[in-house]
Order: C-alpha cells, then sequence, then structure tokens
C-alpha cells in the first residue's frame, strides 16, 4: 500500500464520522435540512477531490484557475470567511439578547431606596 492509499484511508474514515454527527445532529432535529445538505455537499466533495484529484483541476482549469490546489485554497479561504461572518453575526444577536434579558432583570429587580421616596412625598 503507499503512502497516499493510506491517506485517503484516514480522510476518508474521518469524513465518514464528520458526517455521521451531521445526521446524528439532523435526526435531533438540531439543524435544518438545508443546513445538512449543505454539508453533506461539501463533505462528500472533499471525498471526491481526495479520491479523485483530477477533478480538482478539471474544475479548476474550467473556472480559470491554474491549478486544482490552488481552487481548494480559494474554496477554503472563502469558506472561513463566510463562516467567521456567520459566527460575527450570531454573536452580535446574541450580544443584543443578553443586554435585553440583562436590561428586563434590572428594571425587575430595581428597587427605590425609601429615603427617596419619603422625602419626594415631604416636598
Amino acid at each position: 500500500m503507499n503512502n497516499y492509499l493510506v491517506l485517503q484511508i484516514i480522510v476518508t474514515v474521518i469524513v465518514l464520522v464528520i458526517i455521521n454527527s451531521w445526521f446524528a445532529r439532523f435526526r435531533k432535529q438540531a439543524v435544518g435540512i438545508w443546513q445538512f445538505i449543505a454539508w453533506l455537499v461539501l463533505w462528500l466533495g472533499v471525498l471526491i477531490v481526495f479520491w479523485l484529484p483530477q477533478t480538482a483541476s478539471y474544475l479548476a482549469f474550467n473556472l480559470g484557475i491554474g491549478r486544482g490546489v490552488d481552487l481548494a485554497v480559494y474554496c477554503s479561504i472563502i469558506l472561513g470567511f463566510y463562516l467567521i461572518f456567520k459566527i460575527f453575526l450570531r454573536l452580535d444577536a446574541q450580544q443584543s439578547e443578553i443586554t435585553k434579558i440583562v436590561r428586563h432583570i434590572a428594571i425587575k429587580e430595581a428597587k427605590i431606596p425609601e429615603q427617596t421616596i419619603d422625602s419626594e412625598i415631604q416636598k
């Protein structure tokens, strides 16, 4: 067995574990159908490119990119930026929700000092 075949088998096992975990999350309804399909297509694409490297070169040539590796790097960078953007949006929404909750709790638990009430009544 050559080294590349060993690497292909290792990557295949890792990708199958990842796909299985996404399927389990989908069955528990932790992710939607479209999110599951998107990740499934991505990981199946990784398997196809890993087992048939010439497909990346073919796609790269048709897209006007020099090499298949360059295409993989460009796609990885774009995906990375997209995921960072999604994380930023979730973090921003979460921060807004925390602010609303803290305001609600602060208003609910706010206590007016009795001295202030007494002094206002006496005036």
